[in-house]
C-alpha cells in the first residue's frame, strides 16, 4: 500500500533565525527570543510596563511565554492585547521549524499566556508558527536490485 502524498507534505515553515544542530535547541531559541523581545520593547513594539517570562518545557516541546501587565480593564477593546500577542507569536515563529507533513512535530509549540492582575490567564495563543513556506525535496529510495 502506498501512502498518498499531499501537496503540503514537502513544505516547511523555517523561521528566519531557526536552524539545526549545536546552538539551535529550544533553550537556545528561548535565549534569542528574550533578546528579540528586548529589542521589540526598545523599538516600541511592546509597552514598557509589560513583563514577559519565557519557560522551556522540553519534554512537551513547549516554549511558554507568560505576559503580565495587560488587562481587559485597561484595554477594553483588546487592541494592545492583540498587538502584543501577535508580535510575540511572530517573533517566536522566527525560531521554529514546522514541517507541514502529518508526521514530523515542530521544534516547539508556542504557548503564549496573558496573565491578569489576579494571577490567572485571561487570554492565550497556542500554535507552532506563522510565516512563508519553503519547498523541500522529498527523499527517494535508492534504486537498485
Amino acid at each position: 500500500m502506498t501512502r498518498s502524498e499531499s501537496t503540503v507534505d514537502f513544505h516547511v515553515l523555517w523561521g528566519a533565525r531557526a536552524g539545526v544542530g549545536h546552538g539551535h535547541t529550544m533553550e537556545a531559541a528561548a535565549v534569542r527570543l528574550a533578546e528579540g523581545i528586548a529589542e521589540l520593547r526598545d523599538d516600541g513594539g511592546i509597552p514598557t510596563h509589560v513583563r514577559t517570562v519565557i519557560t522551556v518545557l522540553p519534554q512537551q516541546r513547549v516554549l511558554e511565554i507568560r505576559v503580565e501587565g495587560l488587562s481587559i480593564e485597561t484595554d477594553p477593546d483588546r487592541t494592545t492585547i492583540r498587538e502584543v500577542t501577535h508580535a510575540l507569536f511572530e517573533l517566536a515563529s522566527d525560531h521554529n521549524i514546522v514541517t507541514l507533513d502529518a508526521t514530523t512535530p515542530p521544534l516547539f509549540t508556542q504557548r503564549i499566556l496573558l496573565i491578569g492582575s489576579d494571577g490567572r490567564p485571561f487570554s492565550a495563543m497556542v500554535g507552532s508558527g506563522v510565516g512563508d513556506l519553503d519547498s523541500v525535496t522529498p527523499r527517494r529510495a535508492p534504486r537498485g536490485g
